[in-house]
């Protein structure tokens, strides 16, 4: 029962859980669940065992019970739960194939593992085969999400992306390699496991995946060291044979996957002359990645900040070389910084230590299993041998992939890592079940261990059991709209809002999570916006709701905040829309680029200043002013990557509208400073059809001119309205016929102060 469970758990992650969706990662998640209540009453009632490895397996109890406890503390708990969700499935995967079960049907059983590995590495090769003839391939997480892989024209078998594929195809190439080198099978499933092996590591290739060419190079070196290390207690003929073709078809396949490595980085590289380490790191963006983790692991050094704390912590520690309208970044790049940023120091510690065990107890059971085969024992074969090699070359491969990717936070490529772990483990032996076969001590010690085991592995089969199937409930209305993607971008002016709508609102009423309660928000936001009248106000109150829902559940994201600022703002609540957007401030500074908040917080109190100048509240009128004119110089600070463009002109315009508010409180000399840093902007002159500087500043320079006119100044007040009409001819060339409707009125008004001026005796010096 309990092995038949779980490789329906495999079956259902490989299938569907191969995406970041939570929804997806549910049913092998419920799965595993069942299994470990199965295998905790197999415990409770047939404890006589001798578990092996007793310090590995207490390390990996607290390894499990720190991280799902840091998971579940976590200061945004929508995002405990999507690593309580990686935690608790891997944890029982482990417990139960590692020490779960004893004797024979525990070798049995990590033997069907493998086999399960290999179907899902059929199923993959077959998608990618359909797609390498042009077609898309087939995938059932395709099917619940409508959509389709995002990596262009390169392969990803069942994925939505490459990266994943390629480590998966990896791995379970390894896993057929070392099957087909030392399973105990017939010659030619030996050969067709070694033909599928090759070809699952060609597709990985294939997959343009760096992460992965170079996981393989690492991992093919360690396979042919460990063969060679398995060959050393057989008859000196067969290891004199066997390191002959091994050390040749690993040189053989070492060039190959070189000239392969090199053919990916050559795909990749943007230019010919792109340094290697661009090619490497997508022009630089995972070194910025790394550099925010570490300054954000400086300030929570111990135990770190919380689960995925980096994808809402990054606003706060961006670097200065990464582009502000870069992607905000959910992941690091680099798993062990990934740990390290947000369960701290004694997380990485404790990761490290649990597979740097695993490495030595794997390469320890290669040599033991080496002696125990004896010198015949390479011809008979022994798939002991064969999954201690391929889960070894599996750690390492997934140990090098994951200093560059996040492949482990995807629930089928983690539990495939764990199935390595568990390959290289000691079998558990059954022990007796009474005095008679070893003493009472070692009976009672042996009932207290499996106890105890069972008592963990109950804790997570209640724990994975409840989370699966609660997230699975609020996520159905999901998976019949065929919207359980959740994750990177997405367009809501293109999605059908009479489907998704109501199909979050069931999904939030089951399960809440900030994500959708923010994509419900945007789509009632969209939905107001073709709505009038009462209609309208209740559709709109309903999307403020929906965001002021979202904060709650996440107050570290700002798009909610600038979402509400823009829907405050709109009503005129601008109080309420100033205080949304400094709410927002901090966390949004980064990204000003990408968002242009400042900028639209300048705007909103540009608007506010100019209902205060209408109302005659000069005095905060101006204070609004000030404040549009700080916010603008902070948008161009933080956003260095600025286009001159949009924001010349929007600068521009508010220093025309507070010189004249300035000018009607007959304060000239202001409003001119005003103008003259207008034109100190770069390129202003291009953009006066934008900004219609000089018709502006030819209405400044009319009531100057008249104002200096009645105190009697009449020569300086002609100079003013020469100037006047001289910029207002600069905007009728500028503008052609498009000129303003009181255009004409205005450069008649300083004709006929210039004619009466002249008639008067003044003339132009």
């Amino acid at each position: 029962m309990t092995t038949s469970i779980v490789y329906l758990a495999l079956l259902a992650a490989g299938l569907v859980g191969i995406t970041l969706s939570v929804p997806l990662q549910a049913p092998a998640v419920i799965f595993l669940g069942a299994a470990a209540c199965c295998a905790a009453l197999t415990l409770l009632f047939r404890p006589g065992r001798v578990l092996p490895a007793k310090g590995l397996l207490v390390l990996a109890t607290v390894v499990i019970g720190y991280f799902a406890t840091r998971a579940a503390m976590s200061p945004v708990r929508d995002l405990g739960v999507q690593d309580l969700m990686l935690i608790l499935p891997a944890g029982i995967l482990y417990l139960v194939a590692g020490f779960g079960l004893a004797g024979r049907p525990a070798a049995g059983f990590r033997q069907g593992l493998a086999w399960v590995v290999v179907l899902l590495l059929l199923l993959h090769t077959g998608a990618a085969l359909i797609q390498l003839s042009g077609s898309d391939g087939y995938s059932l997480s395709f099917y619940f999400t409508s959509s389709v892989a995002a990596s262009g024209d390169r392969v990803t078998g069942m994925y939505g992306y490459y990266g994943s594929f390629a480590n998966f195809m990896v791995i379970a190439g390894l896993l057929c390699l070392s099957l087909g080198a030392w399973g105990r099978f017939a010659k030619t499933a030996k050969v067709g496991l070694l033909v599928l092996g090759c070809a699952a590591l060609a597709l990985a290739l294939w997959s343009q995946s760096r992460s992965a060419a170079l996981s393989l190079i690492v991992s093919l070196i360690v396979l042919a060291i460990l063969l060679i290390v398995s060959l050393a207690h057989q008859k000196s003929s067969i290891r004199r044979r066997g390191n002959v073709i091994i050390s040749t078809l690993a040189a053989v396949g070492l060039l190959a996957s070189l000239a392969g490595g090199v053919w990916v980085f050559q795909n990749r590289a943007h230019d010919s002359t792109e340094k290697a380490s661009e090619m490497m790191f997508d022009s630089g963006v995972r070194m910025p990645f790394w550099s925010m983790a570490a300054e954000q692991w400086a300030d929570y050094p111990i135990v770190g900040a919380g689960s995925r704390s980096y994808s809402y912590l990054a606003n706060r520690y961006w670097s200065p070389n990464l582009p502000t309208s870069e992607a905000n970044p959910e992941f690091v790049h680099n798993e062990y910084l990934q740990v390290l940023a947000d369960y701290g120091l004694i997380g990485l510690l404790l990761v490290l230590a649990l597979l740097a065990w695993h490495l030595v107890v794997g390469v320890r059971q290669i040599r033991t299993l080496s002696n125990q085969v004896g010198e015949d024992g390479f011809s008979q074969g022994s798939n002991a041998m064969a999954l201690s090699i391929a889960g070894v070359c599996g750690m390492v491969a997934m140990a090098v992939h994951v200093t560059f990717d996040f492949r482990t936070h995807l629930l089928a490529n983690l539990l495939l890592l764990v199935c390595c772990v568990v390959w290289v483990l000691p079998v558990v032996k059954w022990g007796g079940r009474g005095a008679g076969e070893f003493g009472s001590q070692e009976v009672r010690k042996s009932r207290i261990g499996s106890w105890c085991l069972a008592a963990v592995t109950m804790v997570l089969a209640l724990g994975a059991t409840g989370l699966g199937a609660w997230q699975l409930w609020g996520g159905v209305p999901l998976l019949e709209a065929r919207i359980a993607k959740e994750d990177g971008e997405w367009d809501p002016q293109a999605v059908p809002r009479d489907q998704w709508i109501p199909a979050l609102e069931e999904s939030v009423a089951r399960v809440p999570d900030f994500n959708r309660y923010q994509r419900l928000a945007t789509l009632y936001q969209l939905e107001a916006n073709d709505l009038s009248g009462a209609d309208k106000e209740a559709m709109t109150e309903r999307a403020k709701t929906a965001y002021q829902a979202s904060i709650e559940r996440n107050p570290f994201n700002p798009i909610p905040w600038i979402n509400l600022a823009d829907m405050y703002g709109r009503a005129k609540q601008y109080q309420q829309a100033d205080q949304a957007y400094s709410k927002a401030s901090e966390m949004a500074k980064a990204r000003e680029r990408w968002f242009r908040m400042h900028s639209r917080w300048a705007s909103l109190q540009q608007q506010w200043a100019g209902k205060e100048w209408r109302s005659g509240n000069n005095e905060a009128a101006e204070a609004h002013f000030v404040r549009a004119k700080e916010l603008y110089s902070k948008s161009y600070e933080y956003a260095y990557f600025y286009q001159n463009k949009q924001w010349v002109v929007q600068y521009t315009r508010l220093l025309i509208t507070y010189a004249r508010f300035l000018d009607s409180q007959k304060r000239f000399e202001d409003a001119e400073q005003l103008f003259a840093e207008g034109r100190e902007q770069v390129n202003w002159v291009n953009w006066q059809r934008d900004s219609k500087m000089n018709f502006y500043y030819g209405q400044h320079l009319y009531d100057h001119g008249r104002h200096i006119w009645y105190q009697r100044q009449p020569q300086q007040a002609y100079r003013l309205m020469l100037k006047s009409r001289a910029q207002l001819l600069q905007h009728q060339g500028m503008m052609k016929d498009d000129v303003e409707k009181g255009f004409a009125e205005q450069l008649a008004a300083v004709n006929k102060v210039i004619e009466f001026l002249e008639q008067t005796g003044i003339k132009p010096n």
